[in-house]
C-alpha cells in the first residue's frame, strides 16, 4: 500500500516539475560575460607623413598620424554568447582626442559593437547574436591616431608592446629627434692662454640612411692638424640632446689628413645612427683670440651639409693700463699695469716698459713695485712675492707735455707680473681735469689708462627737503685738499630767485667742530631772497663746512617755466695772489608742489563709479576766490550729494593724506550744462584741500578709459598746472569677447558678452562658425553674471529663452551655419553664453568662429571678435569622411504618392557614439519635401516631430547614412487620420445562407486531433485577401478570424491542402478585401507586410529604368536578398517573432537614391496549425508555443483527485 503511495507521490512530482519547467521558471539564462582569452591575433600598424603618405623608411617624425590596425577572431565552438564583451588597451603611447564607438561589421553585416575610452583608453567589444550561429568570426578593428609626444620621451629608440593571443607583438620604433641639423659642431679651449683646442663634430643626429658617409674638416690657420682623432656612438634623444656612448672600433672608419683638412669615412655604408669625431688640434698662433672651423657631413645619397663652430682663446693681455683708486684730499692716483698675461716668452732686451703720464702730475717716490703673477684656468690672477729692486731698474722718462718713468727687467720673462705705483697733482686742482697715463712695452705693445680728478676747494650739495615746513637744506664744503687760504669770503646766490636764507639755519664747521663765530661774520645787509656772505677772519688751513636751510615756494621764481630751485655759491681768496671758484647745486621739488595739486581715480564695477580725488592748493596759496574746475568727460555724470570737501595733511616728507570734513559752508558746487564741475570757494584760502566726489557711467557706453582734468583759479587766474588722471576701466569698451576648447568631439565656446556693462539697446549676437564644425542646438545656454568692483566676472543664473532672448540657428542652401541671439530687453551688464559645435574637422585642422555683437545708445555700436582652435580628432572603423552631401526628405500621403503633403516638421540628428545630436529642425514646403543642404558624411537619423494637418503622426525613427556627394532622397507616408465607423451588429443574419455551416468542431479545443471534422464545406469561397473578416460566427466555439488586429496568419485548419483557409461567411457570394471596421490606428510606414514565424515573404519595389536596388540596411532580425528588378524576399531567423525592418535605396541613373522602408510583422503560429507556406522548421518552441501546459496541469490534477480518493476510500475500509 505504501509503495502505490509513494509511486503516486513521485508520479504526481515529475508532473508538476514538467509544468515548472514548460512555465520556464527553471530555464537557464545566458548572463552576459567577459571573454577571458585574448582573441586579438595580430596588429598591424601604419605610420603616415604630413601628405598623408605611408611612411616606408624605419623612422618616423614625432607626432606622426599612425593607422593601428587589430585583427581579431572567435574560436570555433566557442560558446560565447549575445551581449558578451572583451576589453583590452590601446598604449599610451598612442594620442587619443576623443571616444571612439562604432559597428563591428563581418561582410555588411553587424556583429556588435565597439567603444574607446579617451580617459583610460580601454577598448570594449559587445557581440550580438551573430557569433552564436557563425563559425569563423572574425574581423578588424582600425584606429586612426597619431603618437603621443608626451608620452614618448627620452630616446629615440621605443618599444611598443600589444598583447596577442600568442604572446606579445613588439614594435621597435625610431623617431626622428627634434633636431634643428644634422651635424653639429663645437670646441672649447684647454684653459686661458690655451695652447689646444678640443673640437666635437655630432653627425647624423637626424638619424637617416646615409651611403658611404664622409665628414671632411678643414683646419684654420693658427692651428695644426691633429695628431690623433676618436669616434664615438653617439646616442639622440627625442628632444634633440645627445649622450655619448662607447668607442667606436677604428676598423668601422678611416682617417686621412692631406694638407690642413681633416676626413673621416665611414666603412659601413649605410650608416643608421648618430656619431660623434672628437680631436684636438695644437693653437700655433697664440695672438689669435678667434678660431672658425666648419665641418661638412655627406654621403652617396646626401647633399652636404654643414656645421661651423667658433672658439674664442682667452688669452690675457700683453699689456694693460688701469686706474685702481683715487684720493681727493692729497690729489694722489694708484695705477696698476699688467705685463705679458699672454705669458709669452720675452727675450731681456725686449723685457722693458716705458710709462708717461700728464706733466700736471708726478710719480710718488718708492712708489713702484712689481709682483709675479699665476692665471689659474678662467684667467684670475694670484699675486706672488714682491721682486727684489735688483730683478728690475726704474728711471724717469718724458716727452712733451708728458712725465713718466722706464722700468727694465733684468732677465728673459716667461709669466705674468703686475706693477703698481702712484702719482699726485703738482699744483692745487682747481677745475676738474683727466689725467692721461700710457705705457709701451719693448714688443711695442701698449696700455691707456684714465682718471678724472675733481677740484675740492668748494663743493655744494642740497639736503633733505621738509614739505611740511616748505624748506630745503643745503651744504657748502671748502678747502677740501687743506691748503692755505687767506681772505676767504663765501658768497651764497639765488638765481632764479624762489628761496629765502633762513639765517637762524646757518651752522659753520671746521673740520668736524663748529668755528668759532668770531672767526667769520655774516653780512646781515643781504636780503634774504637774495642769500648770504661770509667773510672769515682768519686763514683756513683745514676743510670748512657751511650748512643752512631755505624756504622754498614756485611762486617767488622770476623766471618763467622754471620749476626747479637753483642755488650758487662763491669763494674768494688769497693764494700767493687772489683766486677765486664758484659751485652750484639744483633742488627739484615733488610734482605736487611744481603743479600746486594732484588728481587720481578709480572705479568701482558693480556700481559703475568713478571715485574721483583733486588734491588742491598743496603749496597752501593765499587765494581770495579761490575755486575748481572738472570738466567731467566721457559722459560722466556727477552723483548727487557725492561731492565731499576735506582738509589736507602734507608731513616733512610730503606725502598727502585726507584730513577732516570741511563744512559746506565754506564752498559750493554746481555742473553746468556743458558738464563741467565747479567747486567755490566761500571765503579767501591758505591751505591745502582735498576735493572727493562720485562720477557714474551707468546708462551709457563704457570705453576703456575716462579722462579727467582739473584746474585751480584764484578767480580767473590759473594757479596750478593741469591737474590730470587716467582710469582704465576694467573690460571696458569690449562687447564680445569669444574661447573655444576641445573637449572630445565637441568644442565648448564660451563667449563673454559686454563685460564692459555698456548700456545697450537692441543688442545682437551673430556668430558665424566656420564649416568644419556643427552647431549643437539644445546646448546654447545664456547665463546672467555677478561682476565684482575689480571687473572680474563670475556665471550665475540661466536665463530664460523666449523670455529674455531669442535665438535662431541658420542653415543656408550652401549648408553655412549662422546664430543670431537678440536679447528681448536693454542690457547693462554682462552675461555668457555657452554652447557646443560638434568637430567634423580632419586632425589637426583649425576650427574658428567669429562673432560680432550689435546694439545702440546714441551711437550705433558694432564689434566682432574671431577665436581660432586647432582640433586633433581620433577615429575608428566605421567613422565618416570629408564628404559632404544632401539629404531630401519627401513626405506623401499613403493612399496617393502623388499627394505631396506639407506642413510636415522633420528634426535632423547625427549619431555620434552612442548619442545622437540635434543637427537641424525643417518644415516641408508646397512641395512635400525639405532638404538638409552640406551634410558631411556620417549616419544621421530622422524624426518627424510633427504631423501635416489631418495626418496621423509617423513616430518611426529612420537612419541614414551620407557617404557621397550625390543626393540621398527618403520619401516618408503618412495615414489621414481615420474616423471609426458604426460596429456593425453582432447578430447574425435572420436567414442563414443554404450553405454548409462553417462551424468548426468543438473537437479541436480539447484534443488537438489531425480530425478532418473541422474543414469546413467545399461550397465556401475562398477569399482573397489575408486580412479576416471582423463579423463573428454565430459559433459558441469563436474563431481566430474574429481578431481585430489585420494578420496574415490564416483561420486555423487541419487540412493538408495548401490553399488558403476560406474566411467563416454568411454569403457564397466571394469577399472583396474588406477593412475592419474596428481596425486600430495604423502605425504609418512606406510598405508594410506580414508573415508568420519561420515563413519567408516576397514582394516588389518600383525601379525606375536605369536604377539600381540594393538592400541599405539588412533586418536585424533575419535576412533580406533583392534582384534587379526590386524584387525582394526575407527570411525572418529562426523562432524569431516581432517587428522586423528592411531599408531599400534605389539609386537612379543620375546618382539621386530614394529610400524605401519594408516593416515586417513576423507573427506566431496559433496552436495546432500549421503554416501553409512553409513545413515548420525543426527549431526549439518558445515558450507557450505548442506548448503541452494545459495537458499537463489536467493531468496533475487528476492524479491528485486520484489519491485523494484512494485515500479516503482507505479510510472508509
Amino acid at each position: 500500500m505504501l509503495k502505490k503511495k509513494t509511486s503516486s507521490l513521485l508520479i504526481a512530482l515529475l508532473v508538476f516539475m514538467q509544468s515548472l519547467y514548460g512555465f520556464s521558471f527553471l530555464t537557464p539564462a545566458n548572463a552576459a560575460t567577459t571573454i577571458s582569452g585574448n582573441i586579438i591575433d595580430s596588429v598591424y600598424m601604419a605610420v603616415y607623413n604630413n601628405a598623408g603618405q605611408v611612411v616606408t623608411g624605419n623612422v618616423y617624425e614625432q607626432g606622426s598620424k599612425v593607422q593601428l590596425d587589430y585583427t581579431w577572431s572567435l574560436p570555433n565552438n566557442h560558446g560565447y554568447h549575445n551581449g558578451d564583451v572583451f576589453t583590452f588597451t590601446l598604449p599610451q603611447e598612442f594620442l587619443l582626442f576623443n571616444n571612439i564607438s562604432g559597428p563591428l561589421v563581418i561582410d555588411d553585416e553587424d556583429v556588435g559593437t565597439f567603444s574607446v575610452n579617451v580617459a583610460n583608453h580601454q577598448v570594449l567589444m559587445t557581440f550580438n547574436n551573430y557569433i552564436e550561429s557563425h563559425n569563423n568570426v572574425h574581423g578588424i578593428l582600425t584606429f586612426k591616431t597619431e603618437f603621443d609626444k608626451t608620452k614618448i620621451i627620452g630616446s629615440t629608440k621605443q618599444i611598443i608592446k600589444i598583447p596577442i593571443n600568442s604572446g606579445e607583438q613588439v614594435f621597435t620604433l625610431n623617431f626622428k629627434p627634434n633636431v634643428t641639423s644634422t651635424i653639429g659642431k663645437s670646441g672649447v679651449p684647454q684653459g686661458f692662454n690655451a695652447k689646444n683646442i678640443d673640437w666635437t663634430v655630432d653627425v647624423n643626429k637626424a638619424l637617416d640612411s646615409v651611403q658611404n658617409a664622409v665628414v671632411t674638416d678643414p683646419i684654420p690657420s693658427g692651428l695644426s692638424v691633429p695628431v690623433t682623432v676618436a669616434v664615438y656612438d653617439l646616442d639622440v634623444n627625442l628632444n634633440g640632446t645627445v649622450n655619448q656612448g662607447a668607442l667606436v672600433d677604428p676598423s668601422k672608419y678611416a682617417v686621412e689628413t692631406t694638407g690642413n683638412v681633416l676626413k673621416v669615412s665611414f666603412n659601413d655604408s649605410p650608416i643608421v645612427t648618430a656619431y660623434r669625431i672628437q680631436f684636438t688640434t695644437p693653437v700655433t698662433d697664440v695672438d689669435k683670440v678667434s678660431f672658425v672651423n666648419k665641418a661638412t657631413f655627406e654621403g652617396g645619397n646626401k647633399a652636404p651639409v654643414d656645421a661651423s663652430a667658433t672658439v674664442s682663446v682667452q688669452h690675457g693681455s700683453a699689456l694693460d693700463k688701469t686706474s685702481t683708486a683715487y684720493d681727493p684730499s692729497t690729489q694722489t692716483i694708484e695705477w696698476a699695469i699688467k705685463y705679458n698675461y699672454n705669458e709669452k716668452t720675452i727675450a731681456q732686451a725686449a723685457a722693458v716698459l716705458t710709462d708717461l703720464f700728464n706733466d700736471s702730475q708726478e710719480l710718488v717716490a718708492g712708489s713702484v713695485h712689481v709682483f709675479p703673477v699665476t692665471l689659474d684656468s678662467a684667467g684670475v690672477e694670484t699675486l706672488g712675492s714682491e721682486l727684489s729692486n735688483s730683478q728690475y731698474t726704474v728711471s724717469t722718462a718724458s716727452a712733451p707735455n708728458q712725465k713718466g718713468f722706464k722700468l727694465q727687467f733684468g732677465n728673459t720673462i716667461s709669466s705674468a707680473y703686475k706693477i703698481t705705483y702712484q702719482t699726485k697733482a703738482n699744483n692745487r686742482v682747481i677745475n676738474d681735469e683727466t689725467i692721461t697715463n700710457k705705457i709701451t712695452s719693448g714688443s711695442s705693445n701698449t696700455g691707456t689708462g684714465t682718471q678724472v680728478i675733481n677740484q675740492v676747494v668748494i663743493v655744494k650739495s642740497v639736503g633733505a627737503a621738509d614739505y611740511q615746513a616748505k624748506t630745503v637744506a643745503w651744504k657748502i664744503a671748502i678747502n677740501g685738499d687743506s691748503k692755505q687760504m687767506s681772505n676767504v669770503v663765501l658768497t651764497d646766490t639765488f638765481p632764479n630767485k624762489g628761496l629765502h636764507f633762513i639765517p637762524s639755519s646757518l651752522v659753520v664747521n671746521e673740520g668736524s667742530a663748529p668755528m668759532s663765530t668770531s672767526d667769520y661774520s655774516v653780512d646781515n645787509t643781504t636780503p634774504i631772497d637774495q642769500g648770504f656772505k661770509i667773510t672769515f677772519n682768519k686763514t683756513l688751513t683745514g676743510p670748512v663746512t657751511i650748512s643752512y636751510k631755505t624756504e622754498f615756494n614756485n611762486d617767488w621764481i622770476v623766471t618763467a617755466g622754471i620749476t626747479n630751485f637753483d642755488n650758487s655759491a662763491k669763494i674768494d681768496w688769497t693764494e700767493g695772489s687772489p683766486a677765486g671758484k664758484t659751485d652750484s647745486a639744483t633742488f627739484v621739488p615733488r610734482n605736487e608742489v611744481k603743479n600746486n595739486g594732484f588728481k587720481s581715480g578709480s572705479y568701482n564695477a558693480v556700481s559703475k563709479q568713478l571715485t574721483w580725488t583733486v588734491g588742491v592748493n598743496y603749496n597752501s596759496k593765499t587765494l581770495a576766490g579761490a575755486l575748481v574746475e572738472d570738466v567731467l568727460e566721457s559722459n560722466q555724470k556727477l552723483v548727487d550729494n557725492s561731492l565731499v570737501l576735506r582738509n589736507m595733511n602734507i608731513p616733512a616728507n610730503g606725502d598727502p593724506s585726507q584730513g577732516s570734513v570741511v563744512d559746506n559752508t565754506y564752498y559750493n558746487y554746481t555742473v553746468t550744462s556743458d558738464n563741467k564741475l565747479v567747486v567755490k570757494f566761500l571765503k579767501p584760502i591758505s591751505a591745502p584741500y582735498y576735493i572727493v566726489f562720485n562720477t557714474s557711467l551707468e546708462g551709457k557706453l563704457i570705453d576703456n578709459k575716462v579722462n579727467n582734468t582739473a584746474k585751480l583759479l584764484d578767480g580767473v587766474n590759473p594757479v596750478s598746472n593741469h591737474l590730470t588722471a587716467s582710469v582704465n576701466i576694467p573690460q571696458g569698451g569690449e562687447y564680445v569677447n569669444k574661447k573655444g576648447t576641445q573637449s572630445g568631439d565637441k568644442i565648448d565656446w564660451t563667449i563673454n558678452i559686454n563685460r564692459g556693462q555698456s548700456t545697450v539697446s537692441g543688442a545682437k549676437i551673430v556668430d558665424t562658425p566656420t564649416g568644419n564644425q556643427l552647431l549643437l542646438p539644445n546646448t546654447f545656454h545664456l547665463f546672467a553674471t555677478t561682476v565684482a568692483t575689480n571687473g572680474n566676472v563670475s556665471k550665475g543664473s540661466e536665463l530664460i529663452k523666449g523670455t529674455d532672448f531669442t535665438l535662431e540657428i541658420k542653415t543656408d542652401d550652401n549648408g553655412k551655419q549662422t546664430f543670431e541671439l537678440n536679447f528681448l530687453k536693454e542690457i547693462d551688464t554682462a552675461y555668457i553664453l555657452e554652447y557646443q559645435s560638434l568637430i567634423v574637422a580632419n586632425n589637426g585642422d583649425t576650427v574658428s568662429n567669429k562673432v560680432s555683437f550689435s546694439g545702440s545708445n546714441v551711437t550705433t555700436v558694432t564689434k566682432d571678435t574671431v577665436e581660432d582652435v586647432i582640433v586633433g580628432v581620433s577615429s575608428g572603423s566605421g567613422t565618416g569622411s570629408g564628404v559632404r552631401g544632401s539629404l531630401t526628405v519627401k513626405k506623401v500621403d499613403s493612399a496617393d504618392s502623388a499627394l505631396l503633403l506639407s506642413g510636415a516638421t522633420f528634426e535632423l540628428y547625427r549619431k555620434t557614439g552612442s548619442t545622437k545630436l540635434l543637427i537641424n529642425t525643417l518644415t516641408t514646403d508646397s512641395t512635400g519635401t525639405v532638404v538638409f543642404k552640406k551634410l558631411l558624411a556620417g549616419d544621421y537619423v530622422v524624426k518627424e516631430t510633427s504631423a501635416p494637418s489631418g495626418y496621423v503622426l509617423d513616430s518611426n525613427e529612420r537612419s541614414v547614412t551620407i557617404n557621397s556627394t550625390a543626393g540621398f532622397n527618403l520619401n516618408v507616408t503618412n495615414f489621414k487620420v481615420v474616423t471609426p465607423s458604426p460596429t456593425p451588429s453582432v447578430t447574425p443574419p435572420v436567414t442563414p445562407s443554404p450553405s454548409p455551416s462553417v462551424t468548426p468542431s468543438p473537437s479541436p479545443s480539447v484534443t488537438p486531433s489531425p480530425s478532418p471534422s473541422v474543414t469546413p464545406a467545399p461550397t465556401s469561397t475562398p477569399s482573397e485577401t489575408t486580412s479576416p473578416s471582423t463579423s463573428p460566427t454565430p459559433s459558441a466555439t469563436p474563431s481566430p478570424s474574429t481578431s481585430p488586429t489585420p494578420s496574415a496568419t490564416p483561420s486555423p485548419s487541419t487540412s493538408p491542402t495548401p490553399s488558403a483557409t476560406p474566411a467563416p461567411s454568411t454569403s457564397p457570394t466571394p469577399s472583396a478585401t474588406p477593412a475592419p471596421s474596428t481596425s486600430p490606428t495604423p502605425t504609418p510606414s512606406g510598405e508594410q507586410k506580414t508573415t508568420d514565424q519561420d515563413t519567408p515573404i516576397e514582394g516588389d519595389i518600383d525601379v525606375p529604368l536605369g536604377g539600381i536596388p540594393s538592400i541599405s540596411k539588412q533586418p536585424e532580425n533575419g535576412k533580406a536578398t533583392i534582384d534587379p528588378d526590386g524584387r525582394w524576399t526575407y527570411t525572418p531567423n529562426p523562432g524569431y517573432v516581432g517587428k522586423d525592418k528592411i531599408i531599400i535605396v534605389v539609386k537612379d541613373k543620375d546618382g539621386n537614391e530614394t529610400e524605401t522602408f519594408v516593416d515586417i510583422d513576423v507573427q506566431e503560429i496559433p496552436l495546432g496549425t500549421t503554416s501553409v507556406k512553409e513545413a515548420p522548421q525543426q527549431t526549439l518552441p518558445k515558450t507557450g508555443e505548442t506548448s503541452h501546459l494545459y495537458i499537463q496541469l489536467t493531468g496533475f490534477a487528476l492524479i491528485l483527485l486520484g489519491v485523494i480518493l484512494r485515500k479516503r476510500l482507505w479510510k472508509s475500509k
